[in-house]
C-alpha cells in the first residue's frame, strides 16, 4: 500500500485516549497517510491476524455521514491500538512511509505516557519549554554559516538538519525544545569542525592542482592521494577546534548558555 502525494507530515498524527488506552482511527491513518480512508478500512478487514489479536487491538465502529440534500448513510471505521496500527503499516510503502510510522509512533508513545501518568495519580502533564525567537534565529545562523560556503548548499541543509533530529532524537515535524540545546550544540560543533576541516582540504585541493598539475604539468595521482590522505584524518578533530571563529564560538556558547 504505497503512500500518496497527498499525506502531510508537517502536522503530528492524531492519538487520542478511550477507554483508558491510547487508540487511532483508520479515518485519521488514512488522513496522515494520505490515503482513502475505505482503503484502509479494507485493509484492517484484510490483515491475516489471529481472533485474539483483532479483539484486542481493533473496534469496529460506525458513524453517519452526510450524502446530500439531508440525507445520511452509515460508514464503518476502525478504532485500534498501537500495536495493531503498527501491524497495519507493515505494508505501506512510499518514499517517506518510514518517517510518517516514526512519527506516528512517537505519538502513540507520547500519549501512553500521559496515559500512565494520569493512572499514577501525578499527571500534570509538564510541556517541555519551547525555543524561544532568539535561540531559533541563533540556530539557524549557525546552520547558514555550515551550509553557505558549499556548492551544494540545499544538499547540505538537508543532511545537517537530518544530523540534529538524529542526535537529538526528535523527529520530524515536531519542534526542539529547550531539553534538546545541549545534544544540538554538541551536534553542531562537530559539523561545524568537519566543515571548516572540508573547506581547508577543497582550498589545499585547488591551489596544488593549479600548482603541481597545472602548472608544473605534474601527475594528479599523488596530489588526489595527499588529499584523500587528508580527508582520512577528519575524525582528528581535536586540531580543528581553533578553526572556529569567535562569532562562531559566541553562536554555541549561547546555546550552551540556555542549556545549562
Amino acid at each position: 500500500m504505497t503512500i500518496s502525494h497527498a499525506s502531510n507530515i508537517t502536522r503530528p498524527p492524531k492519538v487520542s485516549i478511550h477507554d483508558g488506552r491510547a487508540v487511532t482511527t483508520t479515518d485519521d491513518v488514512a488522513a496522515y497517510f494520505g490515503k482513502q480512508a475505505h482503503h484502509v478500512v479494507q485493509k484492517v478487514e484484510s490483515l491475516d491476524c489471529s481472533k485474539y489479536f483483532t479483539i484486542r487491538n481493533f473496534s469496529r465502529m460506525v458513524k453517519n455521514k452526510a450524502i446530500g440534500s439531508g440525507a445520511e448513510r452509515q460508514v464503518v471505521y476502525y478504532e485500534m491500538t498501537k500495536d495493531g496500527f503498527v501491524f497495519l503499516v507493515m505494508g505501506f510503502t512510499g518514499k517517506r512511509a518510514a518517517a510518517f510510522k516514526e512519527a506516528y509512533i512517537a505519538e502513540f508513545n507520547r500519549m501512553e505516557r500521559q496515559l500512565l501518568t494520569r493512572q499514577q495519580g501525578a499527571y500534570s502533564a509538564p510541556k517541555p519549554q519551547p525555543l524561544c525567537d532568539g535561540e531559533i534565529k541563533n540556530l539557524k545562523w549557525l546552520i547558514d554559516s555550515i551550509v553557505n560556503p558549499f556548492r551544494f548548499r540545499a544538499a547540505w541543509n538537508q543532511g545537517v538538519w537530518y544530523a540534529l533530529r538524529q542526535a537529538t532524537g526528535v523527529p520530524s515535524p515536531y519542534p526542539f525544545t529547550a531539553a534538546d540545546l545541549p545534544a544540538l550544540a554538541r551536534e553542531l560543533q562537530r559539523i561545524m569542525e568537519i566543515s571548516h576541516e572540508t573547506r581547508s582540504l577543497l582550498q589545499q585541493l585547488e591551489k596544488q592542482v593549479l600548482q603541481q598539475v597545472v602548472r608544473n604539468r605534474g601527475e594528479l595521482r599523488p596530489v588526489l592521494n595527499h588529499i584523500q590522505h587528508e580527508f582520512r584524518q577528519l575524525s582528528l578533530l581535536g586540531e580543528t577546534r581553533s578553526r572556529l571563529n569567535n562569532v562562531e564560538r559566541q553562536s554555541l556558547a549561547r546555546l550552551e548558555r540556555r542549556a545549562g
